[in-house]
């Protein structure tokens, strides 16, 4: 039990510092609609999904990472709220270029017409069952693979995590995944 929290907790730990490396890396072709998801779909090729409902939390980041091998398309990351409190954060990329917590599967729903699955970061040498609901009290994420949203573009992978004081319940991120649109770059 105490081994799978410090894995992550280690596993949070260097998602917050490859946070300091998130900076400005959407190219320098995006720049300029003032919007930063637009910005965003117009340096990439995978659609570009922006959320309608974010649990009442403000984006604290929204822009490319630069932990992508050269070659690559940057991966969207979007941080709503605080750590210190309610916190989620969206990753988009095709491919995705980190890895998520490692967590247990404990539904699935559809989600714009994709299934998503839902995975809790409890212990798995626990005699508690590990559900739904476990996402509130140890954190999670989803994770799904939506449509393409517009001609010459492609799918699009999403994670939406929350690890941090206050997490978010399933429900709330699954609200949140579908509230997910296509974004229109002008």
């Amino acid at each position: 039990m105490i081994a799978r929290r410090i894995a992550v907790l280690a596993a949070s730990a260097a998602l917050t510092l490859s946070m300091g490396a998130l900076a400005v890396a959407v190219p320098a072709s995006a720049m300029g609609s003032g919007d930063a998801y637009e910005d965003m779909q117009v340096g990439v090729t995978y659609t570009v999904y922006e959320p309608s409902y974010t649990a009442g939390l403000k984006a604290q980041h929204i822009g490319g990472n630069d932990l992508c091998p050269e070659g690559t398309e940057e991966n969207l990351v979007a941080i709503y709220g605080k750590k210190s409190k309610a916190q989620f954060t969206v990753w988009e990329g095709n491919p995705m270029c980190s890895d998520i917590g490692v967590g247990q599967k404990v539904a699935t729903a559809k989600v714009n017409g994709a299934t998503a699955t839902v995975y809790a970061y409890c212990d798995p040498e626990s005699d508690d069952p590990c559900t739904r609901r476990s996402v509130k009290e140890y954190g999670g994420h989803i994770d799904v693979t939506l449509p393409a949203g517009g001609s010459g573009l492609r799918e699009t992978r999403v994670w939406i995590e929350t690890f941090s004081a206050e997490n978010l319940s399933t429900k709330k991120l699954l609200r949140i995944a579908r509230s997910l649109a296509p974004v229109q770059a002008s």
